[in-house]
């Protein structure tokens, strides 16, 4: 499933299949090479994003209005999903390639109580900011296929969403809030030269 490997026949070897891992470049080859995830039911690009107020499970407060100009990162998520599970490896890479960047923030909605989630995340880390109890965010939003990605852009528009697991979905996410940050350095450096 993470499409860092591939199956070859090797006549040679008298091996009817062999399972090799795809180097960094080749993987990345590949990943750019996939479609675009299929958009989720539950938002429109383009549109405005409806904001919420939370805790997360670390007790900081979160209010998504109070982060206009930021690029929002949202992951809808519960433990017993399979496919979320699944994809928080990679989520959790993502999160760390950003983790100095403050016009950045990454959300994860779930729909666990927090004694759950602190059990589940000793099992390992998700480098999401962690929010117990979404049922009213993700209700909010007519969210009912997990997991679900969002990315909010600077403007609190929709830019990117999908529901479902996807090789694809964690390049896409990285890829539009690379659009988004070249988008800004090039407001900023044109407004410069002005």
């Amino acid at each position: 499933m993470t499409g860092r490997y591939k199956i070859k026949t090797d006549e040679k070897d008298n091996a009817d299949f062999i399972i090799y891992q795809l180097s960094d470049e080749e993987y990345e080859k590949a990943l750019g090479a996939l479609p675009k995830p299929k958009e989720s039911n539950f938002f429109t690009t383009g549109s405005k994003f409806s904001h919420f107020k939370t805790t997360d499970i670390d007790g900081n407060k979160i209010n998504t209005k109070s982060l206009a100009g930021k690029i929002i990162v949202l992951n809808f998520w519960f433990i017993n999903c399979p496919p979320c599970r699944m994809e928080m490896p990679e989520l959790s890479k993502l999160s760390d390639t950003y983790r100095s960047d403050s016009s950045i923030v990454f959300l994860a909605i779930a729909l666990d109580k927090k004694y759950d989630l602190e059990q589940f995340l000793k099992g390992g880390r998700f480098g999401y900011a962690i929010i117990e109890n979404g049922r009213f965010i993700t209700d909010q939003y007519r969210i009912n296929s997990y997991p679900t990605n969002v990315i909010v852009d600077q403007k609190g528009k929709i830019y990117f969403h999908s529901s479902g697991l996807s090789m694809g979905t964690v390049h896409w996410l990285k890829k539009s809030i690379e659009e988004l940050k070249n988008s800004a350095e090039k407001k900023d450096a044109t407004a410069k030269s002005e």
